[in-house]
C-alpha cells in the first residue's frame, strides 16, 4: 500500500516587486545626494515592499500549491517500477544492466524509515540476465546484495483538482484519499495507483488483464480493455535485452547461456559477447532459412524458500520485488523488436509470436524487399491483417527498426515507428468462458513462443530486444502475508466482481504483487456528517480523488558521497507519468 510523504517544503521564492519610489538628485548634485531623513525613509520603504513581496510569493505559492499543484515523495513500491518509492540501486556486473530493487524497514510503522545503508543482506537477481548479484562488489562498495545503500522514492508534482473540470479516464495515475483502514487513519493518507474501473461498470481481472461489463451483463460477454500506446510504453518489463550481453561469469555451477537459440537450418551467427559486434545477429544464406527461438528455460534463477531453479522469462516475476514466494504466473503480452538490415538477397523474414505453446494463435511480422505485413495464423489458417506497407527502393533502404506487439489481445505490427497493422476484435479475441474454466480448475497456462525465422539473404539484426506487460494478480499472494482478495477476482462470482456505482472508481497498483490496493478493501465508507457518504468496500469515491500525478520533478537524487544523502536529482530520470 502507498502511503503519501509531502516533502519538507513547497514554498516558492519570486524576485522582490521593482520599488516605486525613485532616487534621482535633483538638478546640479551629485547621485546619491539628498537628506539622511530622505535616505533614511527610501530604505525603510525598500525594506517594507522587500517583506511585502516576499509575504506576496508565499502567499502566490501556498495558493498554486493548494489548489494547482502540489508535491509529493512516493515511499513504497506498489507503482514501481513505473514510479519508485524507497529502493535500492543495482548494476549486474555480468551484463552491466541498472535496474532497482524495493527497499521495506519491515517495522509495520506507518512511516517508512529511510536510512543510508539497509541492515539487510538480499538475494538480488538481474531481471535481464538473471545473474545472481555479489554479496560485495569489490569493484563498486555500493553494488553489493549487503547492506546496500538506500534511495528514497520519487517526488512527484500531481494536478490537483483536475477532475473537477474533466472526468478521470481509465489508466490515468490518479492520486487519491485512501479509503483503507478508516478507523486507523480517518481518511487521511494520500494513495497514488492506476485508474482501472470507472463509474457504473463492472470490472473483472483474469489472467492478467482487465475486462470490463455493465451491471447485469454475464462476464463472459465482457469487454477485454486495451491499453493506449502512451501508457503501454511506460509498462514493458525487460525480459532480455541483446544490447546488455553478459560477460558469462559463473553463476551456480554454470555460465550464462544465449537464449536466443538455432532451432532449425543454418546461417544465423548469434552474438553473444559484450562487443559492439557480439550484439548483432547476423543472417548469411541466400541458398536457404533457418529459425531462431527464444529458449526460456535457460539462466535461470533460483529464489529463496526453492530447491530447484525456475524459469523466469515470460513469468510476472519482478527483480524490483527482490524475492517474491510462490509460483509465477505465465505472461502472454510481449513486445519483440529489433533493428533489420538486409544487405541482399529477396527472402523474407518472419518475427513471430504465440500466444501459447500450443499454436493457437501465432502473429507473424513478414517483412520482403518490397513490403511488410502482419499475418494471423489459427488453426492453420493464415490471414493477412489490414493492407501491406510499401517498403522503400534498395537504392533508399536504410536499416528498419521494427516492433511486434501482442497485448491485451491485440497484436500490432510497426516499421519504422509507422503502424503497418493492428488485429481488431473481429479478427482476434479472448475465449473468455474458457479463461474462467481454466481459473477455476487451476490449469496452468502454457508458455508463449518467440522466433525469427530468415530466407534466402544476406542480413542483421541488432537492438534484439523482448519485453513483457505488466500482469493482475487475481489470487491471494504470499507477499501481502495471504491477504484475502474480495474484488475483481474470479473466485466468487459474481459477488467478486467490482460492480461500480455512480462516481465510483476501482484502482490497482502497477506492481501488482505487492499492492494493497482495492482489491484486498473490506471496509465500506461511512460518512454521515459528510453529505451522508455510504460507499461500499473497494470504492474510490469521486470526492476523494486529488488530482492526476503527471510528472517525476526530482527523481530520486544521487548521493555525493558513497553513504551521503541523495541531494542531486537524476535529471536523465525526469519524466512525464504515463
Amino acid at each position: 500500500m502507498t502511503q503519501w510523504v509531502p516533502p519538507t517544503s513547497s514554498d516558492a521564492n519570486a524576485p522582490p516587486r521593482a520599488s516605486a519610489t525613485t532616487n534621482q538628485s535633483p538638478p546640479g548634485k551629485p547621485p546619491g545626494g539628498g537628506s539622511a531623513t530622505n535616505k533614511r525613509a527610501q530604505k525603510e520603504s525598500s525594506v517594507k515592499e522587500t517583506i511585502e513581496s516576499i509575504l506576496v510569493a508565499f502567499i502566490l505559492a501556498f495558493i498554486f500549491r493548494a489548489f494547482i499543484v502540489e508535491a509529493f515523495v512516493i515511499p513504497t513500491g506498489s507503482m514501481a517500477p513505473t514510479l519508485l518509492g524507497a529502493h535500492m540501486r543495482f548494476t549486474c556486473t555480468d551484463c552491466g544492466y541498472r535496474f532497482a530493487a524495493n527497499y521495506s524497514d519491515q517495522s509495520g510503522s506507518d512511516e517508512i524509515r529511510i536510512p543510508h545503508t539497509s541492515p539487510h543482506t538480499y538475494r538480488v537477481f538481474c531481471p535481464n540476465c538473471g545473474f545472481r548479484l555479489p554479496q560485495r562488489d569489490l569493484d563498486n562498495p555500493t553494488n553489493g546484495s549487503e547492506k546496500p545503500p538506500v534511495h528514497y522514492g520519487d517526488r512527484i508534482l500531481v494536478l490537483k483538482y483536475l477532475y473537477l473540470f474533466e472526468e478521470p479516464q481509465r489508466w490515468d495515475v490518479v492520486v487519491f484519499k485512501s479509503p483503507y483502514e478508516p478507523e486507523k487513519y480517518h481518511y487521511q493518507q494520500n494513495y497514488i495507483k492506476r485508474l482501472i474501473g470507472r463509474p457504473n461498470e463492472s470490472v473483472l481481472i483474469l489472467d492478467g488483464d482487465i475486462y470490463v461489463g455493465q451491471p447485469n451483463q454475464r462476464p463472459r460477454e465482457y469487454t477485454i480493455q486495451t491499453k493506449p500506446r502512451y501508457v503501454q510504453d511506460a509498462l514493458w518489463r525487460v525480459i532480455y535485452d541483446n544490447d546488455f550481453v553478459p560477460q558469462k561469469l559463473w553463476r551456480d555451477g554454470s555460465k550464462w547461456q544465449q537464449p536466443w537459440t538455432v532451432r532449425t537450418g543454418t546461417g544465423w551467427q548469434i552474438g553473444d559477447t559484450p562487443t559492439r559486434e557480439g550484439r548483432i545477429f547476423k543472417f548469411d544464406n541466400v541458398g536457404g532459412e533457418s529459425t531462431v527461438f527464444f529458449d526460456p528455460n535457460v539462466n535461470q534463477i533460483t529464489p529463496r524458500g526453492t530447491l530447484d531453479a525456475r524459469p523466469y522469462a515470460f513469468t510476472d516475476w519482478l527483480a524490483y520485488d527482490i524475492e517474491t514466494p510462490g509460483d509465477p504466473n505465465v505472461v502472454h503480452d510481449l513486445k519483440l523488436s529489433f533493428v533489420y538490415d538486409r544487405a541482399a538477397g529477396d527472402g523474407p523474414l518472419r518475427a513471430k509470436i504465440t500466444r501459447g505453446g500450443d499454436g493457437t494463435d501465432e502473429f507473424i511480422a513478414v517483412l520482403t524487399p518490397t513490403e511488410a505485413s502482419l499475418v494471423h495464423r489459427s488453426k492453420g489458417v493464415e490471414r493477412v491483417i489490414g493492407k501491406p506497407m510499401p517498403l522503400p527502393a534498395d537504392r533508399n533502404r536504410r536499416p528498419l527498426r521494427v516492433e511486434l506487439t501482442h497485448v491485451d489481445y491485440e497484436a500490432v505490427l510497426r516499421v519504422g515507428d509507422v503502424e503497418v497493422a493492428r488485429t481488431t476484435p473481429q479478427d482476434y479475441r479472448p475465449d473468455i468462458a474458457k479463461l474462467l474454466n481454466e481459473f477455476a480448475l487451476n490449469v496452468p497456462q502454457p508458455l508463449p513462443t518467440v522466433e525469427i525465422t530468415a530466407a534466402n539473404q544476406q542480413a542483421s539484426l541488432a537492438h534484439v530486444g523482448l519485453w513483457r506487460d505488466i500482469y493482475y494478480i487475481n489470487r491471494p499472494t504470499p507477499s501481502l502475508g495471504g491477504a484475502s482478495l474480495y474484488w475483481g477476482t474470479p473466485i466468487d462470482i459474481p459477488k467478486s466482481i467490482m460492480q461500480l456505482g455512480p462516481d465510483e472508481y476501482f484502482v490497482l497498483g502497477d506492481n501488482s504483487l505487492i499492492s494493497g490496493d482495492a482489491r484486498y478493501w473490506h471496509e465500506p465508507i461511512d460518512l454521515p456528517a459528510d453529505g451522508n457518504l455510504i460507499v461500499p468496500a473497494g470504492r474510490v469515491p469521486k470526492r476523494f480523488m486529488l488530482g492526476r500525478a503527471f510528472f517525476v520533478y526530482w527523481p530520486a537524487g544521487f548521493r555525493p558521497a558513497a553513504m551521503g544523502p541523495g541531494l542531486a536529482p537524476n535529471f536523465g530520470d525526469m519524466r512525464f507519468i504515463r
